[in-house]
This record gives structure tokens, sequence and C-alpha cells, in this order.
């Protein structure tokens, strides 16, 4: 009986609950808690792996899923006689637990909005000084970046069908709420992710 059960549910979870596969790129940087950016120039990366979608209803489910995601920043300094570029590459695996709303445009197509929050792990950091006329100096970071990122994701974007799957197009914009480096107590990680994902 419990056999039978299982073999009758599967169909029905099987339509709520979607794999995925996503890829993308994501702009970063770092600034203080209460701002979205600052002067710095932007630093990109990539940003992609597995997704996880299940739905509620129609209208509402979760996103979620583990997430390769390279952050860090760019700044330089006009010396005079040259210029100074410090480059920051900081790179997690991302795990977000988001909220999904949406609604029809149209035929099967949907347009989504995402929030929720995300616990980031480091897997690599590494600071880069490079001076106008000079070889780059690059220094490892690991002790100075913190092993853990947590934040706040808000996005939306554009949903369709692709046969029988689905197809996300969208962005997500990750803030950051947590001390990223020892050196520089008020920076937060602060990124865009562009990308698409399909679900099978």
């Amino acid at each position: 009986m419990l056999t039978l059960s299982i073999l009758t549910a599967l169909p029905f979870f099987g339509q709520k609950l979607h794999l995925g596969i996503t890829t993308g790129l994501n702009v970063a940087t770092l600034s203080e808690i209460g701002d979205i950016y600052d002067n710095n120039a932007l630093k990109t990366g990539f940003g992609g792996g597995l997704a996880v979608k299940y739905n509620f209803s129609d209208s509402w489910g979760i996103q979620s899923g583990i997430i390769y995601e390279q952050k860090g920043f760019r700044c330089k300094q006009d010396l005079g006689e040259g210029e100074e570029k410090l480059t920051g590459t900081y790179n997690y695996i991302t795990l977000p637990l988001l909220a999904e709303g949406s609604f029809s445009i149209g035929g099967n197509s949907r347009l989504y909005g995402l929030t929720g929050g995300y616990a980031g792990f480091k897997t690599y950091a590494e600071n880069a000084l490079v001076t106008t006329g000079d070889e780059i100096a690059q220094a490892p970071a690991e002790e100075s970046i913190h092993n853990q990122d947590f934040g706040w994701i808000i996005g939306g974007g554009i949903q369709v069908p692709a046969g029988d799957h689905l197809l996300q197009a969208g962005l997500k914009y990750s803030m950051g709420l947590t001390e990223v480096t020892k050196d520089q107590p008020d920076s937060r990680n602060k990124s865009l992710l562009v990308s698409v994902t399909f679900f099978f």
C-alpha cells in the first residue's frame, strides 16, 4: 500500500519539482552596508551551478541551489606618474533560499520576482596589486577574508516554456550583510548576477 501511494504521488511531485542548470555573468564590488554601489570599478566573473525550483501553485514557489560565484572588487588610484590598481578576487559556493512569485503575461510565459537569504562559503581569496610599468604582485588573502558571507537577494525576470521544460532569464542583486574582510570592516559584498536557467 505504501509503495502504491509513493508511485501514485511521483507524477504529481515531479510536476512541482524542477531541477536545473544555471549560468551567467556576475558583476561585483565592495561597499558599505547601506550602499548599493560605490565609486570603485566593477569586477566581472562567473556565476552558475545547480538550481532547484518547487512550485506550491502556478503563482508561488521557492528556489534554491548550489551556485559558484566569483565576487570581489577593483579600484584604482592616480599616483601622478601612473596608476595603481588593486583587484580582490573572492570566490564562494553560495546556497540561496528564495521565495518566488509570478504572474502570466500571455500563454505559458510568466514574469517572476524573487527574494530571500543566502549563505556563502569561501573557496578562494586573492588580492592583486598592479602599478603602471611594474609586474603584478599577487598576495593570498585567505587569512584576512572571512570564510562565510551571509546576505539578501532580490531579483526577477521572465520564464518561458522550452518544450516540456522551463527557461528563466533574469537578474539577481545580492546584498551582503556580514563583514567580508578584517582590513575593511565596513565593506560588504554587492553583486548583480545576470543569468539563464534551464529547468528540466
